[in-house]
């Protein structure tokens, strides 16, 4: 392999990133990203280390029908080692660092379904990768469900940070949403994923989170 170039000075009137390329962060406001896309958790020059709150919601794609979905986040290690899930039947991880809001049964009324709460300041240091995953426990698919999306929101504040809307729905009963990655300078760095797999259960997700990470 070549030696990595440096990168060219920016053009006068630089050219929107590339989905996945280009460093996003939070100065500008609100960030709504598209698939494969990352925003790095930073605002003027310095990381958030807050409490966030990822919410997740849904709407069944048919009228009269309740969508029985459930939200997670998977921890791991730097070495993409498992390290404890939150979800439903576990509600606070490292030491309460990571709180999941319960069960939303049905997916109907506004706003998030289900919240799950980091408090990144506060995450033990084994913590590297996060992912946010959405299972059918029921079976039921993805193409049942209308517009499934995450959000990150400035827990102190209430202020939505980041935004990912799902576009695109695949047969399957599991979607992993978006990922936190712990960056070696401290911050975290959020990345819309949106990958469909075929897992019912957060204990299904475990393996192919790792791979997303």
């Amino acid at each position: 392999a070549s030696a990595p170039v440096a990168p060219a000075a920016p053009a006068a009137t630089p050219a929107p990133p590339a989905p996945g390329a280009g460093k996003i962060n939070l100065d500008k406001g609100r960030v709504s990203l598209q698939k494969n896309q990352t925003v790095s958790l930073v605002k003027g020059g310095r990381p958030l280390l807050s409490q966030v709150r990822m919410g997740l919601g849904w709407e069944p794609a048919f009228r009269g029908r309740d969508i029985d979905l459930d939200a997670s986040v998977i921890a791991y290690g730097p070495q993409r080692n498992h390290i404890d899930s939150c979800y439903f039947g576990k509600l606070a991880i490292v030491n309460g660092a990571i709180k999941h809001s319960g069960d939303n049964l049905t997916g109907e009324g506004g706003g998030d379904d289900e919240v799950i709460t980091v408090d990144l300041g506060r995450l033990p240091q084994e913590v590297t990768g996060l992912v946010f995953t959405v299972n059918s426990f029921t079976g039921q698919k993805f193409t049942e469900v209308a517009k499934a999306y995450c959000r990150l929101v400035d827990a102190a504040t209430g202020d939505e940070l980041v935004r990912f809307d799902l576009t695109g729905a695949e047969p399957q009963t599991g979607v992993m949403m978006a990922k936190l990655i712990r960056q070696f300078s401290g911050e975290w760095e959020m990345t819309a994923l949106g990958d469909f797999v075929k897992a019912r259960t957060v204990r299904n997700m475990v393996k192919p989170a790792a791979q997303a990470l």
